[in-house]
């Protein structure tokens, strides 16, 4: 981890401040009243490291007001990691010469240099970044204001790296809820492609949904009622010969009912040739079905053993990855001890003062019994200050050795999760194996069964088909009068199709026809466009699911690493509709409930908030770096947070002058 402090600011024609030099410790309160310099202070550092302000506005105008040919100067020593570097800065301006029309144009630049060294903007950040600088997180981490600042989509990106991997395709296939998302994902789609296909698509469905009925109610009115006396005289001229020749008809068909008899008969065979046919086929067809069961189900249960495989080899790993933090923490914990074991007390400073013996009115030595009583005073003191100083020794020997128990245990626990862990996986790569061997068995038995049902050697149905055919022999040598009959039946099909010319000219003459024609494709699509919308839904309704799965599995995961806030990653509208969000919540011990950030804190409980977010931060991404925190007057001293970073408050006080305190704020 780097840890960055600051030692000293020294500003120069900065601001307000003509020359100002500036020392600091862990801990460093500074309080004055208004206009003294507090927010400058800060402004000086963020401008050094990020070029903005406090109010994190970008290339603030730092340039003390009617000195515009001074040379703003920030110079700070640094200790990174216990080695000491100076950083500079400062900004030069040049003036163009005055164009044809006198107006003169003003730049400035920025100069920087590291330990007297000048440097690129570019060279300065690179050298600072391999010191352990992320420049990425850096104003996220060091600044109270700026996470909480920023949109919510910002932050979740920043707090999921806090969480384990899980892609996106992980979690869809979790659960067979998101099993239309996991595809789409397999495809290559994003998650952010998904909900803008599908939301454009529902958009433009729910435009026709609503437009298409209109178009409808106006074809309707479009419709017009054509009464044409000529074409219905001759639909019924031709009616009337219809009726004649179905007369006529009907008496030839008496001649066909013997003939009618047979075919009936013979079709009665066919039909029950045709059920043992279908009983036969059906009883092959469930059989077949039966299998294609066994082997879907087979096939499910691997994949969902995969999957399972997949998460299990995840979980490994976390453990794995968290048991090495653990025994790593071990060691340091170990070299720590014996640091502290090896310390003896100094008792070089602590030698009798030969002057303490003499009267400091007179200048005489005291009489012996009472230099013999100031040894004793003496010799008391320092025994005390061993005393004191074993004491503070031997705390910290037993924190730590509580510490390296503790990991100890924990470690063994999370040893123990692994194995079984291990085992568990072990157990799902047989089943893979079973489920495996279960699919191409099932797989080999169904393709050795025929698609289409034999029935050589079928008595019953040999029998029903010599039945038919000795029936059809006699059929074939019949008289049925069909060429009669056959002539009256085209007669009858011509007046026929006289008749249905004539209504098509009488609805042809309407346009009623095409119009319905019309409004039956407008249905059709109406259709299509409600089940397009419903498509869309499903798959957004399947993106919500997929979110709120998410949050639930790394909200838990988000939230051990920080100190007094929780997040709050998916919240419900009043309609019960899901919806994304990222707000800091902090338990209130007087209503016994998390509040939100924005809503219902006080300034206090708000600073309170925004120090846990930098603190725990600054501990997971492994950057130690300083925290600037103006207008600490709102929040009292005892609930600011124990930070392990430098924390420098700014607080408005009634003094006159910048008043400097030094060591744990009080």
């Amino acid at each position: 981890m780097a840890t960055v402090k600051i030692k000293r600011l020294t500003l120069t024609d900065f601001k307000g401040v003509r020359k100002g030099e500036y020392d600091f410790s862990n801990n460093t309160k500074i309080s004055a009243a208004n206009g003294l310099g507090k927010t400058t202070i800060a402004t000086a550092w963020y401008w050094l490291t990020m070029d903005k302000d406090y109010d994190l506005k970008s290339n603030p105008n730092v340039r003390p007001n009617g000195m515009e040919e001074c040379i703003p100067r920030v110079d700070a020593v640094l200790d990174i990691d216990g080695k000491e570097i100076t950083v500079t800065k400062q900004q030069k301006t040049i003036k163009s010469k005055p164009d044809s029309k006198g107006i003169i144009k003003v730049t400035s630049s920025n100069i920087y240099e590291i330990n007297s060294v000048p440097k690129t903007e570019r060279d300065f950040r690179e050298y600072l970044e391999d010191e352990g600088i992320n420049w990425e997180l850096f104003l996220a981490l060091s600044h109270p204001n700026v996470f909480t600042g920023q949109k919510a989509t910002d932050m979740r990106k920043i707090l999921f790296k806090m969480a384990s991997a899980k892609s996106d395709l992980d979690i869809a296939n979790m659960k067979s809820d998101t099993i239309d998302i996991a595809a789409l994902l397999s495809q290559g789609y994003k998650l952010e492609e998904i909900e803008a296909m599908h939301k454009a698509s529902k958009k433009k469905a729910e435009a026709q949904v609503r437009d298409i009925p209109n178009q409808i109610i106006g074809m309707e009115k479009s419709k017009v009622d054509y009464d044409s006396a000529e074409l219905e005289l001759q639909k019924s001229g031709i009616e009337e010969l219809i009726a004649e020749k179905e007369n006529m008809l009907s008496d030839a068909e008496s001649t066909l009912s013997k003939h009618q008899e047979l075919t009936d008969k013979i079709m009665e065979l066919k039909f029950q040739m045709n059920s043992i046919q279908q009983q036969a086929q059906d009883k092959l067809n469930a059989e077949r079905r039966s299998i294609q069961n066994k082997i879907d189900i087979a096939e499910k249960d691997f994949h969902t053993a995969v999957q399972r495989h997949n998460m299990i080899e995840l979980d490994i790993k976390r453990l794995g990855d968290y048991i090495k933090r653990m025994d790593q923490e071990r060691a340091e914990l170990g070299k720590e001890y014996n640091r502290n074991v090896n310390k003896k007390f100094d008792d070089s400073e602590w030698t009798f003062p030969k002057d303490s013996t003499l009267c400091p009115t007179c200048g005489r030595a005291y009489d012996s019994k009472k230099i013999e009583s100031l040894r004793s005073e003496f010799e008391a003191r320092k025994n005390k200050a061993a005393e004191d100083f074993d004491k503070r020794r031997q705390d910290t020997l037993n924190e730590l050795i509580s510490r390296g128990n503790e990991l100890k245990r924990e470690s063994a626990e999370k040893a123990k999760e692994l194995e079984a862990k291990k085992a568990e996986l072990e157990q799902i790569k047989a089943d893979k194996i079973r489920f495996n061997k279960e699919q191409t068995e099932a797989t080999k038995k169904l393709s050795e069964l025929p698609e289409r049902i034999d029935l050589s050697g079928n008595q019953e149905y040999e029998m029903l088909e010599n039945q038919a055919a000795r029936l059809e022999e006699i059929l074939s040598s019949m008289n049925d009068g069909a060429t009669y009959h056959s002539s009256l039946k085209n007669e009858l099909d011509s007046f026929r199709r006289d008749l249905s010319e004539v209504e098509k000219q009488i609805a042809v003459a309407g346009r009623n026809i095409e119009i319905d024609e019309q409004i039956a494709d407008l249905q059709k699509k109406q259709r299509e466009y409600e089940q397009a919308k419903a498509d869309s839904e499903k798959i957004l309704d399947q993106l919500d699911t997929l979110s709120k799965r998410k949050n639930e599995l790394l909200v838990d995961e988000i939230n051990q690493h920080f100190g007094i806030v929780k997040w709050k990653l998916f919240d419900y509208r009043k309609n019960s509709k899901y919806v994304e969000c990222c707000v800091p919540m902090i338990y209130d011990e007087k209503s016994g409930i998390y509040k939100e950030f924005w809503n219902s804190m006080n300034t206090g409980r708000q600073i309170q908030a925004q120090l846990d977010i930098c603190n725990s931060m600054q501990k997971f991404f492994n950057m130690n770096c300083p925290v600037l925190l103006d207008g600490a007057e709102a929040i009292n001293n005892i609930y600011l947070p124990k930070m392990d970073c430098q924390l420098i408050t700014l607080a408005v006080s009634e003094d006159e002058e910048l008043r400097f305190v030094y060591g744990e704020v009080d």
